[in-house]
Order: C-alpha cells, then sequence, then structure tokens
C-alpha cells in the first residue's frame, strides 16, 4: 500500500516509484506501433472525460508498468490532496506564506468570499450599463470601446478570452488591449478610437509596473488631447493595491479591487476580466467561471487514476523528467485558440520554471518544459517538419473543436477539415511511414530515406464539443490544475515567480539610475544620440 502520508518536502526521486519509473525507461520502451499492435482497444481505454472535454492519452509512450507507477507518484505525493488543499484556501504559497485563492473567484453566489461576490456585481453593473448603451464619459458620449492597459497576467488571459468567444460578444463594443512599454503597441491598441466614448482600464496588480504605468501615461495624454481636465475619469484600475491607484488620480468609483492572493497567471475570473465581461456579458461571464468550477472540482476530488488534470500533469512528468523531452509543443485546430499558447507560455513556465524547492533545497530532477506552439495548420507549415523529423523527440498537445460556433455549411466543412488534420497528424506522429512502405508507394529508391518518418512521436489530443464560455473555462482550469498538479510532484511552488520580481526590480533600479551603469545601456545611448 503506498504511503500517502509521505512528507510533502521529500525529494519525489526518494520514492520507490519513481526509481521504478526510472528502471522502466532504461529497460526501454515499446513503440507506439507495438503498443498499438498489442492492445487495439487502447484509444478507448486511455480515453478522459472531464467535464465536456474528451482528452485522449493513447498516443503517449504509457503502458500499465508505466502509468502504475506514475499513479503511485501522485498518491505518495498527495496531489489530489493538494489540489484540494488550495481549493479550499489553505496556505500553499509558502514562499509568500498565503493561499492561492484563485478558485474562489470561481464559487457561486453562496459560496464566493463576501468580497469576491461584491466586485462581481460591480462589475456587472459596469458591463450591463455598457452593453445597454447607458454608461457615458465625461462629455455625454456612449462609451463603446474599451482598452485595457497590463502585462502577463493582466493582458494574457483577457486577451484569450476576448478573442475566443468573439463570437459571443456585443456587436457595439471594440475591446482593445495594450501589453508593450512600446509606443507603437498603444498607438496601434488607440488607433480610430474617440476619446469621448473610450474608457481605459489599468490593470496591475501592484500598480507599479512599468510597463503598464508607461502606458497610462500615455494614454492619459491621448484621453486629455480630446478631454482636457476630464481624461482622468475615464481611466478604471484593476489592481490590489488600491491606495497607489488613488494617489494617481483616479477616481475610487474606478477602482476594482483583486485578492492579493490571486497569482496574475490565475487572476482571469477576477476584475481582471472585466473586458471579458464587458465583450460577453454577465451571465456568459458566470458560465465562463462555472465551466472552470466544474474542472476545479473534479481535480480536487477525483482519485488520482481517475483525474484528468493528475493524468495530463503525470505524462508531463514522465516527459520531462525521465524521458529527457524538454518541450512541449501547443497546437490548437481552431482560429480562436490562436492565443491559448502564448496564455499558457505564462501559466506553464512561470509556475514550473523553479530552481528551488519547497523545502529550499535545489530540485534533483528538471522542473517545467518549454511551451510553445502555434494553430494547427498553420504549425503544419510551419515547425511540424522538425516534430516529425527531427533529432528531438517534443511531445505535442493536439487541442480539437469539433461544432463551429457557427452554424453554417462553410463553417461546418472548415470544422471537418480541421478535425481531420488533427487525427491525421496524431497518426502520423505516432506511427510515422517505414522505409518499407514508402517503397510500397513506388518512391525512388534515392529518397526513400527522406521519405521514411520513423514515428514514435507522442502527442496527447484534447477535444472541446463546440468552444462555449463553459468549455473555455473548462479547458483554462484543466491546464491550472495540471501545471499546479506537476508542481506538487515535484516539490515547488507553482504560485511565486521570484524570478519575475527580480526583473522589474532592476529595470526600476535603472530607470531610476540607482543601479550600476550598465554597458549595454551606455550602447544603446549612444546608438539613440547617433
Amino acid at each position: 500500500m503506498v504511503d500517502v502520508n509521505a512528507a510533502p518536502n521529500e525529494s519525489p526521486t526518494t520514492f520507490p516509484c519513481w526509481r521504478a519509473l526510472a528502471d522502466l525507461r532504461d529497460a526501454g520502451r515499446p513503440t507506439l506501433r507495438d503498443l498499438f499492435a498489442s492492445d487495439p482497444d487502447r484509444g478507448d481505454r486511455l480515453g478522459t472525460v472531464c467535464a465536456d472535454l474528451w482528452i485522449d492519452r493513447s498516443r503517449q509512450h504509457l503502458d500499465e508498468a508505466v502509468l502504475d507507477a506514475l499513479t503511485h507518484l501522485a498518491e505518495q505525493r498527495d496531489v489530489v490532496g493538494f489540489l484540494r488543499r488550495t481549493a479550499d484556501g489553505e496556505v500553499v504559497n509558502g514562499s509568500e506564506k498565503r493561499p492561492a485563492s484563485h478558485q474562489a473567484l470561481r464559487l457561486g453566489r453562496d459560496a464566493a468570499p463576501s468580497d469576491i461576490v461584491a466586485t462581481r456585481d460591480r462589475m456587472a453593473t459596469l458591463a450591463t450599463a455598457i452593453r445597454a448603451g447607458e454608461e457615458k464619459g465625461a462629455t455625454g458620449s456612449t462609451i463603446t470601446a474599451l482598452v485595457q492597459l497590463g502585462i502577463g497576467g493582466s493582458h494574457l488571459g483577457p486577451a484569450l478570452a476576448v478573442d475566443a468567444l468573439a463570437p459571443f460578444a456585443h456587436p457595439d463594443i471594440e475591446i482593445r488591449f495594450s501589453s508593450s512599454v512600446d509606443a507603437d503597441d498603444l498607438a496601434e491598441a488607440l488607433d480610430g478610437l474617440d476619446p469621448a466614448s473610450t474608457l481605459v482600464i489599468a490593470c496591475s496588480k501592484s500598480f507599479t509596473t512599468i510597463e503598464t504605468l508607461t502606458a497610462l501615461d500615455g494614454a492619459l495624454a491621448w484621453l486629455a488631447g480630446g478631454l482636457g481636465d476630464a481624461a482622468i475619469n475615464h481611466v478604471l484600475a484593476v489592481t490590489a493595491a488600491p491606495e497607489r491607484a488613488k494617489a494617481l488620480g483616479v477616481d475610487v468609483n474606478r477602482i476594482y479591487e483583486i485578492p492579493v492572493a490571486v497569482g496574475g497567471r490565475f487572476s482571469l475570473g477576477s476584475a481582471v476580466g472585466l473586458p471579458v465581461m464587458v465583450a460577453i456579458g454577465p451571465e456568459a461571464f458566470d458560465e465562463m467561471l462555472d465551466g472552470m468550477r466544474v474542472v476545479d472540482n473534479l481535480s480536487a476530488t477525483e482519485p488520482p487514476d481517475e483525474n484528468a488534470a493528475i493524468q495530463l500533469a503525470l505524462i508531463d512528468v514522465w516527459n520531462r523528467c525521465h524521458l529527457g523531452r524538454s518541450s512541449l509543443a501547443v497546437v490548437p485546430y481552431a482560429h480562436r485558440l490562436r492565443l491559448f499558447a502564448p496564455w499558457l507560455q505564462q501559466l506553464s513556465m512561470e509556475s514550473l520554471g523553479k530552481g528551488t524547492c519547497e523545502n529550499e533545497s535545489d530540485p534533483e530532477t528538471p522542473t517545467g518544459p518549454t511551451v510553445w506552439g502555434a494553430t494547427g495548420t498553420d504549425a503544419q507549415h510551419a515547425f511540424f517538419q522538425l516534430i516529425h523529423q527531427g533529432t528531438d523527440v517534443i511531445p505535442v498537445d493536439l487541442i480539437g473543436v469539433v461544432r463551429p460556433t457557427v452554424d453554417d455549411a462553410r463553417s461546418s466543412k472548415g470544422a471537418e477539415v480541421l478535425m481531420t488534420n488533427l487525427a491525421a497528424q496524431a497518426d502520423a506522429l505516432a506511427f510515422g511511414r517505414t522505409a518499407d512502405e514508402v517503397r510500397a508507394d513506388g518512391v525512388d529508391e534515392d529518397l526513400v530515406a527522406h521519405r521514411t518518418f520513423p514515428g514514435n512521436r507522442p502527442s496527447t489530443a484534447i477535444l472541446l464539443s463546440e468552444l462555449t464560455p463553459s468549455t473555455l473555462g473548462q479547458l483554462i482550469a484543466l491546464y491550472e490544475n495540471r501545471t499546479v498538479a506537476m508542481a506538487a510532484v515535484l516539490g515547488i511552488n507553482p504560485f511565486d515567480q521570484w524570478g519575475v520580481e527580480l526583473g522589474k526590480k532592476m529595470a526600476l533600479d535603472l530607470a531610476n539610475e540607482s543601479a550600476p551603469e550598465s554597458a549595454l545601456m551606455r550602447r544603446a545611448s549612444a546608438l539613440r544620440d547617433s
């Protein structure tokens, strides 16, 4: 019987199941061709349902021995318990000595903390007024555009959701984002808008983020060009530091507070998601939260062998820590999920890119993978050559949407073509083409080697019935819980980001001339003045 009460700070490399996984790796693994040949029902048997999502693990290098050892590892590490403690609001962020409260944002009115309900109600009031054409600017013009200024978690999540759910959005309201200190980015976000009918949302947890505050300076200058001294009345602030926003002149009634225990990359359900609520409406926003909550509940209650988030995390551990696969390609076969990979990059690499364990020791194993990707057929004509025939084995997540959001003949045909391509790539990666198969097609012998594909390249397919607020919420929560579960296995903290904080501090020091003189800055100054 596995000891589920093992010390959480103990390195996973000390567990018998970890050593068993190493032995299984060293003994050599059957190919995916062999695994399917010996188990014709493998595709169905390794399929997992998570709410409205279907997940196919059959094209990963998993057999019963590996699955058993991985499940024991999750039990030994009490991963379900960690996810439950996260959901229950216990202190799970050790370095900052606080909970990770993002799941509380998704709770229903009867269960959510009163401050979260109050903020959600204020968001709904504003969103409803804007959508009804009842929100007026300083000159009496109807508000028809929002521009959110933010970076990282203040940008990637809401930008993903607004883009993904565009078919559900109000047709007469423009939602834009600016995330870069580069003036061209802000100029593009403001292009063609009227200050009199535009609200600017400055979104920064600390309200000290230099990129966001620099963009706010530029946005205020643009607003002032049309509104004069009333420009500040068109600024909203989303922050965990309301006093700093007030100090910059933002009206207290225009400040929406986010809990300090919610990390930016997990913050979509907070006021960070205000532009999403304005775009799709409070009811649809609640549906997205409901979808998140369903997956949160499943992740915190189901046993490891039935828990989709944990199973995906264990695959990541197997691939990264035992098989030496250092990256993960994420390929959605859906245009509306084109921003999913950038969002996931932050979630995964900011959460798992740690060189210190919770017990302050050095990790004895690799931590998170490098995450990258693009939409499906674009990816096939860009980097799939590397995945198919390159010298590195790169696991791939293939994400498909079965039914189009727009129900017409052209959309249905497009969705069918996308799913056909997804299925074909999954099989091509897994099974490849042998030299004999190539010869059987009549290929010249001098081309046989070039047209042979090794196959045995792992992938996971994740299918959504359709892309709705609910299924998008489910997909986001699945990857959130997967990421946290992998951290729990490895004994690292997925909720802090001290490397990011160091970069912010050094940039501020350079800007304030309190840092040592930089040769790179001297060269930049010389180029600027030349």
